[in-house]
């Protein structure tokens, strides 16, 4: 009977040690075994969606000029309604570039100035603007406006040779580079949604922004 109850005894602690190593199966969750097997190993951890992200925070930057700053102020609330991705910054240019007017000074009064026009049509100029609004320049007539001041030079000189006499080049702010409009945002919805906030805008010109310093 001892004999019988000793080896029931040894064969029970055989079992529950068969059955701690796992070898009928999966030891219950909390034994030492089932912890130790669950521990990550560091070496083998990866950091993933590294990829995604740097794909969403990519973006791209447009800088629009060539729009009048009443435009822009017109079209900005309409764009950020419209293009919430996109993020939109005016800025005001402290330095706008000058265009060249070629006009005939202002000659008084509305008589005078079409007494002039007259002149001109006999002398087959191709093409001059009267001003009529109200301010200094009320009954100039405008025969160009040039970028650069070489070129209205050389036009004044054409005209002069025809027998314009009166013409003088004159330096004015160009008020369409006086305003700028920076525009960032993914790549694919600047090319596309700028394209589509600017086709009203035949002027307008969109280049890189400038590179920070």
């Amino acid at each position: 009977m001892l004999r019988t109850v000793f080896f029931l005894l040894v064969l029970a602690n055989l079992l529950l040690f068969a059955w701690t190593q796992g070898y009928f199966g999966v030891p219950a969750d909390g034994r030492e075994p089932q912890r130790l097997n669950n521990q990550l190993a560091p070496e083998k951890l990866r950091v993933i969606g590294s990829g995604a992200s740097s794909a969403q925070s990519e973006q791209n930057c447009r800088l629009v000029t060539g729009v009048a700053l009443s435009e822009f102020q017109r079209l900005l609330p309409l764009a950020k309604e419209k293009y919430p991705e996109l993020r939109l910054a005016l800025k005001l240019n402290d330095a706008p570039k000058n265009i060249y007017w070629l006009l005939i000074p202002p000659l008084g009064n509305k008589l005078a100035a079409d007494k002039k026009s007259a002149e001109l049509k006999k002398l087959e100029i191709p093409a001059f603007t009267l001003i009529l609004d109200e301010g200094p320049d009320q009954f100039a007539i405008l025969l160009g406006a040039f970028n650069s001041e070489l070129a209205a030079g050389e036009y004044l000189r054409e005209l002069a040779k025809r027998g314009v006499r009166s013409a003088k080049v004159q330096a004015r702010e160009n008020p369409l580079d006086k305003a700028q409009l920076e525009v960032r945002g993914p790549p694919d919805l600047v090319a596309r949604q700028l394209a589509e906030l600017l086709q009203s805008q035949a002027a307008a010109k969109a280049g890189d922004c400038p590179t920070a310093r």
